[in-house]
């Protein structure tokens, strides 16, 4: 961060970059950097809504585009007496045609134009003639396009026309004419608007500025259409290279426009194409309002640093809203690093949140004391101390100084209801977070106060008023998994942010074993028994569906007995007989039915259709016994079944989804990847079955199939590896199919096997 810049710096690409995507990223897309951490101190609390554009967010260029109140609509509400939606309508959205049928006193249909009785159009018939005829000029008022306006103008196709597309001399002639004729000021300036405007979008520069001289300075009346012709005269300006005094220009707009200010700020920083001193700026301000705008947009940019800005802006006025903009800005910033949804607690040590570590104590530190400090003085200084007492307590909550963060909280009054609910978020957060330890005494007291908003997952929390994925775990579910983590709570850890079937995500035996002991744990307390029955949810019996994820480690380690006992419990899913077949063609999109082959498995008259996990590894244990009495075919068949298994559920085999708790084997998984350790790979058992098998075989069509399956798990092994090129394919095995080259099965596997071509057609050959 620079703490003295004397001088705007030109702006970058990258700022031009932004400004095409104005307006066109949403407050929730489908990757938004705004929610990678935990938004708990709401920046609208600065309670401003000319500055929310100018509010943090990584998103788009402004945080905001939505107005609440127009400054331009409530100018004419004012001025027509009618109520500001009226108003909205008549100037924006009515027709032109209903406007003119009014003016000569005929019917309109638009029943929402049912205010504009003929009492009113006789008051205000001047006001609904400049109205029509604006609205005659709105479809043309685009300026005419240029050769070098990248980044400045808006040229999309959605407009049809611009303002070259008017005969000029005609349309100025009718405003000068109706300005002359107009004998108040608030239309006269309105007229003096649409001059300078359509000479600014025609390129007239010389002309614009002269007319805004001629028509709209003279008036005296510095309203905020005042403002709008002035940001029309200093673009002009602008486009005669005088940037100096465009942008002296577009600071008045700015500090004192309440619908113009970001339109200003954009005009002015692609206008810095040479560097202008600051101090000219300054120099020049009215009035310390301007010198505080123009400090805000120094502190909003992200080569300075907005705390430096802040202490020159309250050095003018304690009260200044721009010192407000620029501390939630601040404020926002330090959330994103000590706050971050992403912190995994696995990686943590001895650390609590709000998390501090090394790097944020060196990079992080002079920033955050600087901002602390800067809050602390304000509390002394500024009227509306609410505010600061808010920011400072905060703050401290984030350093971990829950005892000064608990007193400046008690020392906001106020009736505001966001300040209300900020109070309490806060209060809350401090309560939790400075629970050295989650004791039976504390969770009982926690939950009592707090389990209203610990049940509702935080929707009265501020987190809502921040688009944020709640996906994630509210904040205060996020503190409570890292205090249980720590603590060695492993069990209430997991399942305060997760549901039980998300261990299916990373199966772990030992975790499996503490969550079935905290859940049929006697005595539990509120918080415990929330816990228990928000994570095992929809779970008719948490100890069987324990049972069941056992029972598919149990049965990817081998072991068919326990398995059993456990899928006695509990089963889920219904798999075809052709999980013991076999494949020559690696191919996973197309019906089982035309991929997986089903040699021998008929001889084997239990094995069955539409088999559960239970009758899956009964199968098992029956092909097991048959294995094991000894040499010939049937037992060395058993074997190579089993053996088939084992590779149909390998992390690329055809069922590769049936110990993995997935639904169907795409590339797409929703529960795991192949590198989460926990998950083990079956090639292995496979391979050891299938040396059995060739041991026990001595039919040469069974022996072709056991050397076939025996060359893919070596194949699957060597791509696991790394080495995927065709020519690793283990030859050794490939050399002794060709005694076998009289079967059946090696003209299947010849003409469906592109590897097994591919060496006999030598491509391995050096």
């Amino acid at each position: 961060m620079i703490k003295n810049m004397n001088v705007f710096k030109k702006m970058s690409l990258v700022a031009m970059l932004l400004l095409a995507l104005d307006g066109k990223l949403s407050a929730c897309v489908d990757y938004d950097m705004d929610e990678e951490y935990y938004n708990l101190f709401n920046q609208e609390i600065m309670n401003d809504p000319r500055y929310k554009s100018f509010l943090l967010t990584f998103n788009s260029r402004f945080y905001s585009y939505d107005v609440v109140r127009n400054g331009n609509t409530e100018e004419w509400q004012d001025y027509l007496g009618l109520s500001y939606e009226n108003t909205q309508y008549l100037v924006f959205k009515a027709s032109r045609a209903d406007l003119q049928n009014l003016i000569k006193n005929k019917p309109v249909t638009d029943k929402k134009l049912s205010f504009a009785t003929p009492e009113f159009v006789k008051k205000h018939k001047q006001a609904l003639l400049y109205l029509a005829y604006c609205k005659y000029l709105e479809p043309y008022m685009r300026v005419v396009p240029g050769e070098n306006d990248l980044g400045y103008w808006d040229f999309s196709d959605d407009y049809e026309h611009n303002a070259g597309d008017l005969d000029y001399a005609k349309v100025k002639k009718v405003l000068t004419q109706s300005y002359a004729a107009e004998s108040e000021k608030e239309l006269k300036l309105r007229y003096g608007y649409q001059l300078v405007r359509l000479a600014h979008y025609t390129r007239r520069y010389d002309e614009a500025v002269q007319l805004f001289n001629q028509y709209v300075e003279p008036l005296g009346m510095k309203t905020e259409i005042y403002y709008y012709a002035l940001s029309q005269k200093a673009g002009a300006l602008r486009g005669m290279g005088e940037l100096a005094k465009s942008n002296r220009d577009f600071i008045r707009v700015f500090a004192n426009s309440t619908d113009l200010k970001r339109q200003a700020y954009t005009s002015m920083t692609l206008g810095w194409d040479n560097e202008i001193a600051f101090e000219d700026f300054l120099a020049s301000a009215a009035d310390d309002n301007e010198r505080n705008d123009i400090y805000l947009m120094l502190g909003y940019g992200d080569f300075n640093n907005p705390v430096n800005e802040i202490e020159k802006i309250i050095a003018n006025n304690p009260d200044a809203i721009q010192a407000k903009v620029l501390m939630v800005r601040a404020i926002n910033k330090i959330e994103r690093s000590l706050l971050s949804a992403w912190t995994y607690e696995e990686s943590l040590t001895d650390t609590r949140y709000p998390i501090w570590n090394s790097d944020m104590e060196n990079d992080l530190r002079p920033f955050f004391n600087q901002a602390i400090k800067v809050c602390e003085r304000q509390n002394g200084k500024a009227k509306d101390s609410n505010f600061w007492n808010l920011a400072s307590s905060y703050l401290h909550f984030l350093n971990k100084d829950f005892d000064k963060a608990s007193k400046e909280i008690g020392n906001v009054k106020s009736n505001d209801e966001l300040y209300a609910t900020m109070v309490r978020n806060i209060a809350t957060y401090i309560d939790i977070c400075r629970q050295p330890r989650l004791t039976d005494d504390v969770e009982k007291t926690l939950f009592a106060k707090y389990g209203v908003l610990i049940k509702e997952n935080g929707s009265e929390l501020l987190e809502k008023h921040y688009c944020f994925n709640l996906t994630y775990p509210t904040f205060i579910k996020k503190v409570l998994t890292n205090r249980y983590k720590l603590q060695g709570d492993n069990a209430k850890s997991f399942l305060v942010i997760n549901h039980i079937t998300e261990i299916e995500n990373n199966p772990q035996e030992k975790l499996l074993n503490e969550i079935q002991a905290f859940l049929n744990k006697k005595g539990k307390n509120p918080m415990e028994e929330y816990i228990a029955s928000n994570g095992t949810d929809n779970i008719a019996n948490p100890n069987n569906y324990i049972a069941y994820v056992k029972g598919v480690l149990r049965l990817t380690d081998g072991n068919f007995k326990e398995a059993k006992s456990f899928f006695d419990k509990q089963t889920r899913l219904k798999v075809s007989k052709r999980i013991f077949g076999h494949n020559i063609r690696v191919w996973y999109e197309n019906d089982e039915k035309e991929i997986v082959r089903d040699d021998y498995i008929n001889e084997f008259p239990f094995i069955r259709d539409n088999m559960t996990e239970a009758d899956v590894t009964d199968a098992l244990m029956q092909l097991q016994k048959i294995a094991d009495k000894g040499d010939g075919d049937y037992s060395a068949k058993a074997n190579y079944l089993i053996a088939n298994f084992f590779y149909n559920v390998s992390q690329t085999g055809y069922f590769r989804h049936y110990l993995r708790f997935d639904n169907n084997n795409g590339w797409s998984y929703s529960k795991y990847d192949f590198d989460v350790k926990a998950y083990k790979n079956t090639l292995h058992l496979s391979t050891n079955y299938l040396n059995k098998a060739k041991k026990q075989a001595a039919n040469n069509e069974l022996k072709a199939h056991i050397v076939f399956a025996q060359a893919k798990n070596a194949q699957q092994n060597l791509e696991r590896q790394g080495k995927s090129e065709m020519k690793s394919v283990p030859q050794s095995l490939f050399k002794e199919m060709d005694k076998y080259q009289k079967t059946v099965y090696y003209a299947d596997v010849l003409s469906n096997c592109l590897y097994f071509e591919a060496y006999h057609n030598g491509y391995f050959e050096e």
